[in-house]
């Protein structure tokens, strides 16, 4: 802190050439900040941990695929099972195709969905108990319900596309959880309509266990007991089961760090660049300091603090856009498009703050170690000659 202001009085010496510097250190620490956030969000789990004991069995092959009603009761009666529901993705159209329209769609078993299985998830007694008992009856996340604006008693049609089926439903009320993007209804307004597969298949089961220790157990139990029929099944973790969904866009993480390093790069160069310029103008300056008394370490510790400096400005001004106006309008824009399920946790997180930090450190070590280097090395008598 001793030679503080000096540092700082270099740094800002030619303050157009600083500017555009930082600037582009900006942009590139918001972009990270973006994209790490993002990928954080992706790979988040909305219950916070607390689905720990929550399995999903799914047929073998894939969400393709049904699995037949039969296998419930032969679910419920392995040991360490609390409670299963059958759960069938209805994925109508709701008024159109258009994205902000896109909400998802799920039957269920009401009786045990919020009071055994996600009992961590908070909804009105009242409207969990009018629910169960209105069969054509659906709740709905407290996010997504205020999204369209529903009231207690209004009628949404959801258009069937694979499962050709018109579903007249009535909005009961909201549930709250980490994922609100997401509508609840009866099994048995599907499995009593006229649908070629009633009451015979579901997409998949959900199942609460006793406790975390016996998940790996019931999930093994569970795939060796179908596994010679002609639905063999693939029991995951909840986790496991959201996660899935992100591998099937491709490596996302991979691409995306990849782009990272490939801007650090050429950020890192910029700020050489710049660097190594502000050096060079100071030759002259720096055999005086020399001569002064000044030692070589102290020129390497000037021309680094520089750097390091320059690129923590920048990235302190990254990470505050990135975080307080990058972020919330992308929330607020996407919040109206089917990718709003992604965005349930995007948010910058203290780690994506401390590698910011980090970044930004060790881009301006990276681009002051070479200038830095070279002007300790200058000999007195060659910065002096070039007074003249």
């Amino acid at each position: 802190m001793k030679y503080f202001h000096l540092v700082w009085k270099n740094v800002f010496r030619k303050k157009l050439r600083t500017g555009l510097t930082a600037s582009s250190i900006v942009i590139v620490l918001t972009l990270i900040v973006i994209l790490t956030s993002l990928l954080e969000a992706m790979q988040a789990d909305p219950s916070g941990g607390r689905g720990a004991n929550r399995l999903v069995v799914q047929h073998a092959t894939g969400l393709g695929n049904f699995l037949p009603l039969s296998q419930l009761q032969r679910i419920q009666q392995i040991p360490g099972v609390v409670a299963v529901t059958p759960e069938l993705w209805f994925g109508g159209v709701y008024k159109d195709d258009k994205p902000e329209n896109w909400i998802g769609q799920l039957s269920t078993n009401p009786d045990v969905y919020f009071d055994k299985i996600f009992d961590d998830a908070k909804i009105d007694p009242a409207v969990n108990a009018e629910w169960k008992a209105t069969r054509n009856g659906f709740v709905a996340g407290e996010s997504i319900a205020k999204k369209h604006g529903w009231k207690k008693g209004d009628h949404i049609v959801l258009k069937g596309t694979y499962i050709p089926l018109n579903a007249d439903l009535v909005y009961i009320g909201p549930y709250s959880a980490g994922d609100e993007s997401n509508i609840f209804f009866h099994n048995e307004y599907l499995n009593q309509s006229d649908w070629v597969l009633a009451n015979k298949v579901t997409g998949l089961y959900y199942l609460k266990v006793d406790n975390g220790e016996d998940v790996p157990r019931v999930a093994a139990a569970i795939d060796k007991m179908f596994e010679n029929s002609d639905a063999p099944t693939k029991t995951l973790t909840e986790k496991q089961f959201q996660l899935q969904f992100m591998e099937m866009m491709g490596n996302v993480k991979l691409l995306i760090n990849g782009i990272s390093l490939i801007i650090l790069f050429a950020v890192t160069l910029i700020v050489a660049n710049t660097v190594a310029m502000s050096a060079r103008e100071r030759v002259t300056e720096i055999a005086v300091m020399r001569t002064l008394g000044f030692g070589r370490g102290h020129i390497l510790g000037f021309i680094l603090s520089e750097a390091v400096l320059m690129s923590l400005l920048g990235g302190f001004l990254g990470v505050l856009l990135a975080k307080y106006l990058f972020i919330p309008a992308l929330v607020a824009g996407a919040g109206k498009t089917s990718i709003s399920i992604w965005l349930v946790n995007f948010k910058v997180s203290l780690s994506t703050l401390a590698l910011a930090f980090a970044v930004s450190v060790g881009v301006g070590i990276l681009a002051g170690f070479l200038p830095a280097i070279q002007s300790s090395r200058l000999r007195i008598v060659d910065g002096l000659r070039k007074v003249v």
